[in-house]
């Protein structure tokens, strides 16, 4: 029977400091979980893992308890579901789902989710109560536990993290004493915990600056880092263009002349906000990715640059006219809107004032992680073009045809409902039969629509189970923006060009340079994508006519030729925009289906996710803590060569220890750097750098640089051929244990007589 060793006072401290940090986390968190039934089992587990690191390392008892942990670990493997490995990744999904305000998962997987905290729980409790170590890694783990408690509201919890407290305060006397018995002060810690605690103030105490700065810092990490929340997306339904839902394209319009922003701008300008790809023959519907990309991320700098053509076309074409010139359009909000961003098709830059952090999605929207509101101000820098204007045809016809994206452009914004009747693939066919290039068609098709076909915000409704698109062409033959985007939107499909629908608001500038954008101006139009040159915004929407003029009764036609019409005008500003009625709040739409918004009823905005946050803090306070404390970084500060060659031996001593490898009772470092050296323990000899560090101690010579050189080649060589496991073991002694490089001082003292060594190339001691 192994003698029981582990029972030394030095071990039955840390077990005590484990024990108590455990179940100082573990009870909050299982109350917190709501699995206050499964805390026994969690318990057991607990009392489990502590027993077996406790028993790994000491001899006798080692094997046993290493097998014991594999016998169980295999026998997991074989159970259903793989017992305690598969319900753990189920337990970390339910976890996962709580923090997302999803909680049914929690109860149905509370036994694998108590058992997986009780596990990692208790392991992180017993490496962090190592003697060495310190207290600030114990530190963190409880100040993160209490201030998730108290950011999620349950600050009642507290209470069963006295345990924590308690270890946490012996760890920082026993820092400042080495020497003190844990049990001795436990009753002094638990009085002086359970002290403080009642003296708490049963009430919230606020102090208004510093609630202040807690909330603009969280709604800061918030925006940057955890923007998940649902929001508002822009619709026109907003503003009087769905009256039939947003599941059906038509209807009567009734827009209204609040305002909506002011745009500072030269010409005439589209100011998109959603664009949509599929058309189901009703509307039109974004089925793009649902991913939200922080605009200023490096991380999603190429995919920004495709989403939004930074590049295209390509910089000679860019140069060779000014029609693609940067300008600087300015917005300044004259309303509350949805969260979408209003901005031209080719945005190259953007500046945004005030708390607006911007993100995109792959549908090329953009929007920010709030409505936006009347003080909200930005400035796009872009250049302002449409399809008509003059040199467009020559820029096209010029661009690369080397675009890599083409093809899967092609296949995307080409698809059409299989419904769609063969007439209007003949009436495309006639529309385009003189066009030559691309842009010749979608010109032709554009220039058709609007001479055509009338405008009126009043057209009949399109009947049920009838092609929005075929009856606007066939029969009706009349309507507003949304008509004659979703027909030029499916005309150019037809025709092979990929097309997309796209809505938002048309600026129309004074003489001044400065539109008023009211409800009046939400406008749809018709983005046509060329090879090598991007997409291109086209208006189809007819000047407005007279509505009580009556639409042709055939279509005539397609002619060739056909000379450009005017630019369609948007209603003009409102006589007195300072005093505009109130405008309905933007619809949401989270899921962009078919429905009505407006039936659905609004999410729950999910709780911040601070366990996210705390585990960021904790992982990079720690990867930081680990960077500063290696060997090269302390090597950069030291003040002599001397330093340094002490500092590198310290580190390779301490991978010796951590390999198990320690001087036998009597053994001197160099004798013990001898016998290391015969056995091959490690790839490099490591007697130059013990001879090294004992002549600087007792010798009237001092190492230079090119002994301290030689001394972190050999760390670095053993330090790389170590395997994963004594690698980590080292981060966290370098981290946190003081003796990582202080482990040779005291044995260098007992050193043999070093007259018969040598240093060559030793400075001489000053």
């Amino acid at each position: 029977m192994p003698k029981l060793v582990f029972l030394t006072t030095e071990r039955r401290s840390r077990v005590i400091l484990a024990a108590l940090l455990a179940l100082g986390i573990l009870l909050p968190l299982l109350m917190l979980f709501r699995l206050e039934a499964h805390i026994p089992l969690a318990m057991v587990y607990m009392v489990l893992i502590l027993a077996a690191l406790i028993l790994t390392p000491v001899p006798g008892w080692r094997w046993l308890s290493i097998g014991l942990v594999l016998a169980w670990a295999l026998v997991q493997t074989f159970l259903p579901g793989m017992g305690f490995w598969g319900g753990s990744v189920e337990a970390f999904k339910a976890i996962t789902l709580f923090f997302n305000n999803i909680d049914v998962a929690m109860p149905l997987y509370g036994s694998p989710a108590a058992a997986l905290l009780a596990v990692v729980i208790t392991a992180f409790s017993y490496l962090f109560t190592k003697k060495g170590v310190g207290f600030l890694p114990a530190s963190i783990l409880v100040v993160l536990t209490l201030f998730g408690l108290w950011s999620l509201g349950r600050s009642s919890l507290v209470w069963y993290a006295l345990p924590a407290l308690v270890a946490m305060l012996l760890m920082i006397a026993q820092t400042s004493h080495e020497k003190i018995s844990v049990t001795n002060v436990l009753p002094m810690a638990l009085a002086v915990v359970l002290l403080s605690l009642l003296l708490l103030p049963p009430a919230r105490v606020t102090i208004q600056p510093l609630e202040e700065a807690a909330f603009n810092l969280r709604q800061t990490i918030t925006d940057y880092l955890f923007f998940t929340k649902p929001r508002n997306v822009f619709t026109l339904g907003s503003y009087g263009y769905y009256p039939l839902g947003s599941g059906q394209l038509g209807g009567e319009a009734e827009p209204g002349d609040y305002p909506v922003m002011m745009v500072k701008t030269d010409r005439k300008t589209l100011m998109r906000a959603v664009v949509k790809n599929e058309y189901t023959g009703r509307n039109f519907r974004d089925t793009s990715s649902p991913r939200r990309y922080l605009y200023i991320n490096p991380r999603w700098a190429s995919l920004r640059e495709k989403v939004f053509l930074e590049q295209l076309p390509v910089e000679g074409i860019r140069r060779a006219s000014a029609l693609l010139d940067e300008k600087a359009v300015n917005v300044q909000m004259q309303n509350s809107a949805a969260s979408t961003v209003f901005t031209p098709l080719f945005l190259r830059s953007l500046d945004m004032k005030g708390n607006m952090v911007p993100y995109f999605n792959d549908a090329s929207e953009l929007f920010i992680t709030r409505d936006l509101t009347a003080a909200d101000r930005y400035t796009v820098f872009t250049p302002v073009f449409e399809g008509g204007d003059n040199g467009l045809d020559a820029l096209i016809h010029a661009s690369p045809k080397n675009d890599r994206d083409y093809a899967a452009i092609v296949d995307q914004y080409t698809r059409l409902p299989g419904h769609m009747e063969q007439k209007l693939y003949e009436d495309v066919a006639d529309m385009t039969a003189a066009s030559v290039s691309p842009y010749d068609k979608a010109m032709a098709i554009m220039r058709y629509l609007q001479k055509y076909f009338r405008y009126t915000l009043s057209p009949k409704s399109t009947p049920e189970n009838v092609d929005f698109v075929t009856y606007f062409l066939h029969v009706g033959k009349e309507g507003y923006c949304t008509y004659y985007a979703a027909a030029m939107t499916v005309l150019c499909r037809m025709a092979g060009l990929p097309s997309r629908y796209v809505e938002g608001f048309l600026a129309q500038p004074a003489s001044d340079g400065i539109a008023y954008v009211t409800g009046k101006d939400a406008h749809a139009w018709t983005e046509v994508y060329f090879e090598g040159f991007g997409w291109l915004p086209f208006d189809p929407t007819p000047i407005q006519q007279d509505e009580n003029q009556e639409p042709p009764e055939n279509n005539p036609p397609p002619e060739d030729n056909l000379p450009p019409e005017e630019e369609p005008t948007p209603s003009p500003p409102p006589d007195n925009p300072q005093e505009p009625p109130t405008p309905p709040p933007p619809e949401t739409e989270q899921n962009r289906e078919d429905q009505d918004p407006s039936d659905e009823a609004p999410e729950e905005e999910p709780p911040f996710p601070w366990w996210i946050l705390a585990f960021v803090i904790a992982a990079g306070g720690l990867a930081w803590r680990i960077h500063t404390r290696m060997p090269d970084q302390l090597a950069r500060k030291a003040k002599s060569a001397q330093d340094r060659v002490f500092l590198y031996g310290n580190a390779v001593n301490t991978i010796l220890h951590i390999r198990g490898r320690k001087s036998k009772q009597g053994e001197t470092p160099l004798r013990f750097a001898k016998r290391m050296d015969s056995i091959h323990i490690l790839p490099e000899p490591i007697l130059p750098l013990w001879r090294m560090m004992a002549l600087s101690n007792y010798s009237a010579r001092l190492p230079g640089n090119e002994q301290a050189q030689k001394a972190s080649q050999i760390f670095r060589k053993i330090y790389k051929s170590q395997r994963a496991w004594a690698k980590l073991r080292f981060l966290c002694a370098a981290a946190f244990d003081k003796r990582c490089y202080t482990g040779l001082d005291t044995a260098l003292a007992h050193v043999e007589p070093v007259s018969k060594f040598r240093l060559p190339g030793a400075k001489k001691r000053k």
